[in-house]
């Protein structure tokens, strides 16, 4: 490497700063799409549940498809001026805040297959544009260091970027946006506020991709530089039916990919179920006021901003795997808790301060449970991914990462798939108060989520238990990067 630090060197505190940034705007994809998509075209835009299950479902196989295609190609791109990862970085910029600005602002008075047509196409623009961005970024997560004590404080900074969006985006969306306005009983039923926010999700979700992006660029540039092309690299198509290939070999090759995937998956499907129906629980089963839905939807962030600062010591006392498994067991405990508590009549009444305070000790705890199981859980990524590398012969963070937002983008396709089709199934009401809606129909998808929950739950802790990575190939991976960066100093 002609100038600056060799991959092993700890990043400036600058680069992991940016690094932390880079992490933000799938968070804050998430959080819009996930807490505020499926409520606003349901209880707003008044779009029939099956209909929705329908549209979000088809974005997510759309997306789920060109993943892995995002995935290889990243790992796979050069002779770019830009770079294999910030290429696709920079190109993932604009179809992204376009795309989900216009989510948002769905024109009035439209029919049942016009606000469909409508959310299926600027809602795959969103989802893939994001894609372009995330699974590159997550990818360069493996490659701006090798040193063990470096990739957990990367982890770290991750989570806390992940909760800074966490935390901040619900006080400014119900502090700002969804204020409480006459004639409306809760300000989520209210429509006016739903283009403003999305434009404000466009415009913060671009401007965090433009500084992650030049934030981290020169250390890329410099690691790409580093490395030495393999003839395995060179001769691997990129073309839709070679990553398919590759992905399938990848998980006969390396199965801890194939883990990964059914984890990611699992992880995602129980978190969209949390995220993707709690208006509708804080709306209509706790009736929290305007005043408890943000806090709700805050607590568990301070509790997984305390896990980031225990995690050091948490993975000290306990090895990765058995640290995944405890939070992971915390984590469903108090999510379940949450809602099963008030069916089985443990809980104060709906509507009281007190009810919102016991959901948000859950969710605090249950957020401080998923930080535990979430650091590990991004080391173990990275190692899985030089694991790979080292049975391949050729870089594999973006195919490991790719794998990993496969099982994510199938997760919250299932769910929306179930969510949205449950909705329909019981006939849920659209557009009701709190005082009218059905107490039966409230029981009904309470008892929905907690099921979900119960039993992805338990399968997701007990698959995490069986992680396994090779110790002797992570560290030929990092001795060799090591080399290579010492020998083009």
């Amino acid at each position: 490497m002609a100038q600056g630090a060799p991959p092993l060197a700890r990043l400036t505190w600058p680069e992991r700063l940016a690094w932390m940034v880079c992490a933000m705007p799938e968070l804050l994809k998430s959080f819009a799409w996930d807490a505020f998509v499926l409520f606003f075209y349901a209880q707003v835009v008044g779009l029939n549940g099956w209909l929705i299950g329908l549209a979000i479902s088809v974005i997510v196989v759309f997306d789920t498809l060109v993943d892995p295609w995002i995935g290889a190609l990243s790992d796979r791109l050069t002779g770019t001026r830009l770079g294999r990862r910030h290429s696709l970085m920079f190109a993932a910029i604009l179809p992204f805040t376009v795309g989900i600005a216009m989510v948002f602002a769905p024109p009035a008075a439209m029919s049942q297959m016009q606000i469909l047509s409508w959310l299926l196409g600027w809602g795959l623009l969103a989802r893939i544009g994001i894609s372009f961005w995330t699974v590159p970024a997550y990818a360069l997560g493996g490659e701006l260091t090798s040193s063990e004590k470096e990739r957990r404080l990367v982890a770290v900074l991750r989570n806390l970027g992940n909760q800074a969006i966490i935390l901040s985006v619900p006080a400014v969306a119900f502090g700002v946006f969804f204020a409480h306005r006459p004639g409306f009983s809760r300000p989520q039923l209210d429509p006016a506020p739903y283009p403003s926010f999305g434009l404000f999700v466009a415009g913060l979700g671009g401007l965090l991709m433009l500084i992650g992006a030049l934030g981290t660029y020169r250390r890329a540039r410099m690691i790409e530089a580093a490395e030495r092309p393999s003839p395995e690299a060179s001769d691997a198509g990129a073309g839709p039916l070679a990553v398919l290939r590759a992905l399938v070999q990848s998980i006969r090759i390396t199965p801890n990919v194939g883990k990964l995937l059914a984890v990611a998956f699992l992880v995602l499907f129980v978190n969209s179920v949390i995220n993707q129906l709690s208006l509708h629980l804080a709306t209509y089963f706790w009736q929290l006021d305007q005043t408890w839905t943000p806090r709700l939807l805050m607590a568990a962030t301070f509790g997984s901003i305390l896990a980031m600062l225990m995690a050091p010591l948490f993975l000290k006392l306990f090895s990765s795997r058995r640290a995944m498994v405890i939070g992971l067991s915390a984590f469903f405990t108090c999510q379940a808790l949450a809602v099963l508590l008030p069916l089985g009549g443990f809980a104060p009444a709906a509507g009281t301060a007190a009810i919102g305070v016991l959901i948000a000790a859950l969710r605090f705890l249950g957020g401080l449970a998923y930080g535990l199981y979430v650091v590990p859980f991004n080391i173990v990524t990275y190692e899985i991914g030089d694991e790979h590398e080292y049975n391949t012969g050729r870089p594999a963070q973006g195919t490991v990462a790719a794998m990993m937002f496969v099982g994510l983008q199938l997760g919250s396709g299932a769910v929306a798939l179930l969510a949205g089709s449950f909705l329909g199934l019981i006939a849920f009401p659209v557009g009701l108060s709190v005082e009218s809606m059905p107490q039966a129909k409230v029981e009904a998808l309470a008892w929905f989520i907690l099921a979900l929950i119960v039993v992805a739950g338990g399968a997701m802790a007990w698959l995490v238990s069986t992680f396994r990575t090779d110790a002797a190939k992570i560290a030929a991976i990092r001795s060799r990067r090591e080399g290579n960066s010492r020998s083009e100093s």
